[in-house]
């Protein structure tokens, strides 16, 4: 994995909202004595058009959702190695075929980072969701397993450990996905922005709800 010296201030073990926990049982995986994995709510989505511009339902091209994520976790002395599988569900737009026979295929890139009980990024890798559709497939559904495997101070720390996943999206995919999110408090939002700006911290973009 590739170390970052980004920050996540903001990102403090046990108190983020910004993300979604997996099944949306934050309680438990608070509980829970491993790392938690959590989904970044405004890139858990990545949609392409023929026009980046144009973002009517019409110019689509496709688009994929990280609908959620299963993992199991085993705690050594100074390591916890974590299996995760992740569901990607895509969906093919409008401009997505040129002839009715196409197999259209699309790779989606997606990060895994991983976080200090401080907040601060260890390391962010980058994959890549592959989904390939049939000639008669509009929907497909692609399972991704990945195995991450965290130093840890102490088991007693493992669970202050966070894994966050979401997709890298560009400037333009971002403003999408913010402007059609469910609206969500101002708070929120502040706190959305700043998780997404310290992982894509060249990327500047306006506040939620503006």
């Amino acid at each position: 994995m590739v170390s970052l010296q980004d920050d996540l201030i903001g990102l403090t073990a046990g108190n983020i909202h910004t993300a979604r926990a997996l099944d949306g049982k934050s309680e438990v995986l608070l509980a829970s004595p491993c790392p938690s994995i959590e989904i970044i709510d405004d890139l858990s989505s990545l949609s392409d058009f023929s026009d980046p511009k144009n973002t009517a339902a019409t110019q689509l091209i496709s688009r994929v959702d990280l609908s959620s994520a299963q993992s199991t976790c085993k705690l050594a002395s100074k390591s916890a190695i974590i299996d995760l599988k992740l569901i990607f569900k895509g969906a093919l737009g409008d401009k997505g075929r040129i002839k009715s026979s196409d197999k259209p295929f699309f790779s989606y890139p997606f990060f895994v980072a991983v976080t200090s009980p401080s907040g601060k990024i260890m390391a962010k890798e980058i994959f890549a969701a592959s989904l390939t559709y049939g000639a008669n497939e509009n929907k497909h559904t692609y399972f991704e397993n990945l195995r991450q495997i965290i130093p840890i101070k102490s088991k007693d720390m493992a669970r202050h450990y966070k894994i966050l996943i979401g997709f890298q999206v560009t400037p333009d995919q971002l403003a999408y996905n913010r402007e059609h999110m469910v609206t969500i408090t101002d708070k929120i939002a502040d706190k959305a922005k700043i998780v997404t700006d310290r992982i894509f911290p060249s990327t500047k973009t306006k506040k939620l709800n503006d």
